[in-house]
């Protein structure tokens, strides 16, 4: 029992120690172990912060990336870099689709943006340009004093010798008016909210400067007459001093429509006498300054000077007049009558060659038109760029609390935004009140940031496409007028001394021949010729001594016949 026992005893401590030694062991944590539980452990949270923070989006990214790490062979996408903003562009070449159908696709994505932010239709006291107006067809404004004879050269140009107003007799009623004549088969006056729901009239926007009731208005007359399917034309009240006193208060009325009608229409025609030298409606000169390149000044009812030394003596007074009145533009002068009635033979070839060159040119308006259309939507979209610089000129100096108003230094640094743009000289010396103009209703028109996007879309524009557009415009094939323009008296008489060379069928005379010979006497002649020769010899002579009668037949009566026949 003692050795026995003792021995028995050591071995199960042996077991127990073991067992405790196995067991220590398995639940000792090793530091393989424990760096394998954190990491686990950290996954785990990192996994559910970015299940929190992630947006959708790059969850669903995430989930991709996943799917494609399965697939063999497949790439991990990658997220797209931001794209640079690119300054918007002419989708459609001018070339394809021509120069002025090109206009409304630029005009409503470019310059819309600056013209609206910077109120530019407030501060000019006009309205933009649409796509009405720019694919409208050709349209010629006829300005001018009482008497001077607008009218009479509207008149000329239809060919209506009673008078476009024969028409529509109650056109006669609103003399106070701008009046719109265009083509239709029904002859109607269209005036207020009947003249705005026109289909696609091109002025039916000026409408917001029209005065009440019958006062001056632009109203829309429809007559039939075939030029008016190629052309326009827009006949205007007559101007008088009284009216010029109102010039710069009129918010409606003649000055706020003629002020837009001058900027959009591609021809002008400034009817006037000598008188106009003395009178105040000079003052309108100036405003067709900036559009020199589309105006005709015509003095007319030159036919009533006696002599072309008094004929020289006015017209050279006249053009003095006008080029004071001008900066540094040369005019087109023409002297004009559409009456006719000349005393001096001199005179009358002076002004009907003048007068040639005027239906010249609006022969071939269907062609120029376009380049006159063109150069006056240059000039409105660099005022709604001067417009947006000025302004912001004007809240940077609101920012530092500084004196209201802009300095010459000011104005020099708008200026120079200017250079790169191709032809701004002229526009910079026609507009340069347009500062103050802003300056004057900053008040009441709160100045604006420019924006740059949109003001570098309207520079880039200027400086590379609507050059391009300019010269598409120049190179498309000239169309010319189908109808037939009146002509002057120089070439009403050579068309007349034509005509009278000309032979007329007066009467139709009918031989018939005689017969006196039998078939008997025709055979003994025969025999009694030797030889053929001498036989055909003999019958030309007696032919020729055979007896005839004559048949009349009158012009009258052949006419009497053609008309029964019909």
């Amino acid at each position: 029992m003692g050795i026995n026992g003792e021995s028995n005893d050591l071995e199960n401590r042996k077991r127990a120690s073991k067992k405790k030694v196995k067991t220590s062991a398995s639940d000792t944590p090793t530091e393989d172990g424990l760096k394998s539980k954190k990491l686990t452990k950290v996954a785990g949270t990192s996994q559910k912060a970015c299940n929190k923070t992630c947006k959708p989006t790059e969850q669903k990214i995430n989930v991709a990336e996943e799917k494609n790490k399965r697939r063999k062979g497949s790439k991990i996408n990658k997220k797209k870099p931001n794209l640079a903003i690119v300054p918007r562009k002419i989708i459609h070449d001018p070339k394809l689709i021509g120069a002025l159908p090109a206009l409304p696709l630029f005009y409503q994505e470019i310059v819309v943006p600056v013209r609206d932010r910077h109120q530019y239709n407030d501060i000019t006291k006009s309205v933009g340009w649409d796509s009405s107006e720019l694919l409208a067809n050709p349209s010629i404004l006829v300005i001018g004093s009482s008497n001077a004879g607008k009218s009479s050269l509207i008149n000329f140009l239809l060919r209506e010798k009673i008078g476009y107003e024969s028409h529509c007799d109650v056109v006669r009623d609103y003399k106070s008016s701008f009046t719109h004549i265009t083509y239709d088969e029904s002859p109607a006056l269209l005036r207020g909210c009947d003249a705005v729901s026109a289909k696609s009239w091109q002025f039916s926007e000026i409408t917001k400067f029209n005065k009440l009731k019958n006062d001056c208005q632009i109203q829309l007359l429809q007559i039939k007459n075939p030029l008016l399917q190629e052309i326009t034309l827009i006949d205007s009240p007559p101007v008088s001093d009284f009216m010029m006193s109102f010039m710069t208060q009129e918010t409606t009325g003649y000055f706020p429509i003629l002020n837009n009608l001058i900027r959009k229409v591609d021809l002008i025609i400034f009817v006037t006498t000598l008188q106009i030298t003395t009178s105040l409606t000079n003052k309108i000169i100036p405003m067709l300054n900036p559009y020199m390149n589309k105006t005709i000044f015509c003095l007319n009812k030159s036919d009533q000077l006696k002599n072309y030394t008094s004929f020289a003596e006015q017209r050279k007074i006249f053009t003095d007049f006008i080029l004071n009145s001008i900066s540094g533009k040369e005019p087109k002068i023409i002297c004009t009558s559409f009456k006719e009635n000349f005393i001096n033979s001199k005179v009358k070839d002076y002004v009907n060659s003048d007068m040639e060159g005027l239906i010249l040119r609006i022969k071939k308006f269907p062609t120029q038109y376009k380049l006159a259309r063109l150069s006056s939507l240059h000039i409105h979209m660099l005022e709604c760029l001067y417009i947006a610089f000025t302004q912001n000129e004007l809240r940077k100096k609101d920012k530092k609390n500084t004196n209201k108003g802009l300095s010459s230094d000011d104005i020099v640094n708008i200026n120079k935004c200017f250079i790169d743009i191709p032809n701004c000289d002229n526009f910079l010396k026609d507009f340069s009140t347009l500062p103050e103009e802003v300056v004057a209703v900053s008040d009441t028109i709160k100045p604006k940031n420019t924006k740059n996007t949109d003001i570098d879309a309207l520079k880039s524009f200027l400086i590379n496409d609507f050059p391009y557009i300019q010269t598409v415009a120049s190179e498309e094939a000239e169309k010319l007028i189908k109808f037939k323009l009146p002509l002057t008296a120089s070439c009403r008489d050579q068309d007349f001394s034509k005509k009278e060379g000309k032979k007329v069928l007066k009467e139709i005379k009918i031989a018939l021949p005689q017969i006196e010979e039998t078939e008997d006497d025709e055979s003994d002649n025969i025999e009694n010729c030797k030889t053929a020769e001498n036989f055909i010899k003999k019958n030309d002579q007696e032919s020729s001594n055979k007896k005839q009668k004559f048949i009349k037949i009158r012009g009258s009566m052949i006419d009497n016949l053609m008309k029964n026949v019909q």
